[in-house]
């Protein structure tokens, strides 16, 4: 691949310090879950048992069975798709807004939380959520929650002194990415504009096809623990590097995802976003 530089980009509070190339590198090495799962994202009416078949390994690893596909389904009948336009964006949905896209974007969520059966939980909902409304609802398995952590943390503080409603939800992960996503925005533009030059597989369709939720999604892999060109802010490169590097993952990035499944759905993530009090929010 070209030696292609693009501004630097914080995602989840650590510094991706050459986009372009961990992005060229992702469709290097996934290219096979970009085109079979975030190509199709969009292109569907409904729940249809495609779509799950997508969420699926070697793909995204969601382990929906046959009998969660059929309720999912069966629930996406009367979702209420139409509060949520299509080509709806993660930016746009400022939760301080009452009433605005992130309400009703919750609305459409809780439709499937609220109800959900055993063994359904953030991970699958997310990523059968993700391919109806690709600009707006995280890839949230465990995997992203953990790395967003801190971030949703700070991001419920911050919201819920400005909207009381919002003040017992000791996270929110959607306006932690949706900051970042606000925050990077020029970074993200020079991105797409680069990015074709680097040679990477797909690299064209992506910048056309794929949001900038998605691109940071890529880049919190990219700067995950053990990946190489990322740093947690305040933190030297060189201590980084020192860490050594972790099993950078297959041909697939479901290979990685379906291991955090198991733990989205079992006693330790689910259960906290299961508490009574609901103190943890997408």
């Amino acid at each position: 691949m070209a030696a292609v530089r693009s501004p630097a980009i914080t995602v989840g509070g650590h510094v991706v310090r050459d986009p372009a190339d961990a992005i060229a590198d992702y469709l290097h090495r996934y290219g096979g879950t970009v085109t079979h799962y975030d190509f199709l994202a969009g292109t569907f009416d409904q729940i249809d048992p495609d779509l799950v078949r997508a969420t699926r390994s070697p793909w995204m690893g969601s382990r929906i069975s046959a009998k969660e596909a059929a309720w999912l389904i069966d629930r996406g009948t009367t979702a209420p798709w139409g509060a949520v336009p299509l080509d709806a964006q993660l930016k746009d949905a400022d939760p301080r807004a009452i009433d605005g896209l992130y309400d009703r974007a919750a609305l459409l969520w809780e439709h499937f939380w609220d109800a959900r059966p055993g063994g359904v939980s953030t991970a699958k909902i997310s990523k059968t959520l993700y391919l109806m409304r690709p600009g707006l609802f995280p890839i949230l398995d465990s995997y992203l929650t953990m790395f967003y952590r801190t971030a949703a943390r700070a991001a419920a503080i911050d919201v819920g002194q400005q909207r009381p409603s919002l003040a017992p939800f000791r996270t929110l992960y959607w306006e932690a990415v949706r900051r970042d996503i606000v925050d990077n925005e020029a970074a993200l533009r020079a991105l797409r504009r680069v990015l074709p030059a680097t040679g990477a597989p797909l690299a064209e369709q992506a910048i056309e096809r794929l949001s900038d939720l998605r691109f940071l999604d890529m880049l919190a892999f990219a700067a995950s623990p053990g990946q190489a060109g990322a740093r947690p802010l305040g933190v030297s490169a060189g201590a980084v590097d020192r860490a050594g590097a972790g099993d950078p993952g297959g041909e697939h990035d479901g290979e990685k995802r379906e291991q955090d499944d198991d733990r989205d759905d079992g006693v330790d993530f689910g259960q906290l976003l299961a508490e009574a009090d609901r103190t943890e929010y997408p």
